[in-house]
């Protein structure tokens, strides 16, 4: 698949300038030529979001646009954390009260809108993150129902499909099996994770919301996936399922944990604080693979 530069500009959050000026001045990237001007890849805009994340951080761009894409990966996941992009011309209240009065058109125009002006990672952590909390906390003070809470969870679950298929995984990318236990319905957490995962360079395999621990292994094994992260909300204890999953994980798995907040937790998964601390682990172990 091929992209004009335009929509690559939409997609990397980079000006139609500085994309000309890195391809021609630095060599960052060789688009294809074609009848029909310049067509770019879905592994020139991978390439392009990487080289826009580090030069964020404080890299120049003639220090790294000759760079390979895992070196890229490596200063990101050792670097702090990109200050982020606001939402533009528009409110996260906003977005919600779309959804409270079940407007998903317009709820939906309005998030296709910020995906075409926004990078993806500026767009799950200054969009998609803050409106899945302002909805969570909503339906913890019994503002919103489970339907409004479904509405939004289907609208960002097929705006993170769309964009997954921008970012298709690299041969021999490590594979990340995605979901909660049986008894956590939320899957606002997993899904942002399934989309910071596949920009950064893994291979996530998103099953969803009240999966059995084997239903996991055995997808885990199928698919020879190296993680299986569970997401658990913002659970003040360990889940009952938890010590099994630990106990079952096939050699070679690693079992991340994210939303957890014991001060007990049990001992052998990876726990994940925030999102900046699963996408540190992406990208780490991204680098990690050839």
């Amino acid at each position: 698949m091929y992209y004009p530069i335009r929509a690559v500009s939409r997609l990397t959050g980079l000006s139609i300038d500085t994309l000309r000026a890195w391809e021609r001045r630095y060599q960052a990237i060789v688009p294809e030529r074609t009848d029909r001007g310049r067509q770019y890849t879905q592994d020139n805009i991978q390439r392009l979001t990487l080289l826009r994340e580090v030069v964020d951080r404080g890299h120049t761009i003639s220090q790294v646009a000759g760079l390979p894409d895992n070196e890229l990966r490596n200063m990101l996941a050792t670097a702090q954390p990109a200050p982020r992009k606001p939402a533009p011309n528009t409110s996260i209240q906003t977005l919600v009260e779309f959804f409270a009065e079940f407007e998903h058109t317009r709820a939906n125009d309005e998030l296709g809108r910020l995906a075409a002006l926004l990078s993806p990672r500026d767009l799950v952590f200054t969009v998609v993150l803050p409106l899945m909390h302002e909805v969570g906390e909503r339906w913890h003070r019994g503002e919103l129902g489970i339907a409004q809470e479904h509405l939004v969870s289907s609208a960002v679950r097929n705006l993170f499909g769309s964009l997954v298929r921008l970012y298709p995984p690299r041969p021999g990318a490590p594979k990340l099996v995605i979901a909660t236990l049986p008894g956590e319905l939320h899957e606002f957490g997993i899904l942002a994770a399934a989309m910071i995962s596949a920009i950064s360079g893994l291979n996530p395999l998103f099953l969803g919301p009240n999966l059995p621990a084997g239903e996991m292994i055995h997808a885990a094994r199928k698919t020879s996936a190296t993680v299986i992260l569970i997401g658990c909300c913002g659970a003040p204890a360990p889940p009952a399922e938890l010590a099994d999953l630990v106990s079952s994980l096939p050699e070679g798995v690693e079992l991340w944990v994210g939303g957890l907040t014991t001060s007990e937790p049990i001992p052998g998964p990876v726990y994940l604080a925030d999102m900046e601390s699963f996408e540190r682990a992406c990208l780490s172990r991204s680098v990690a693979t050839p």
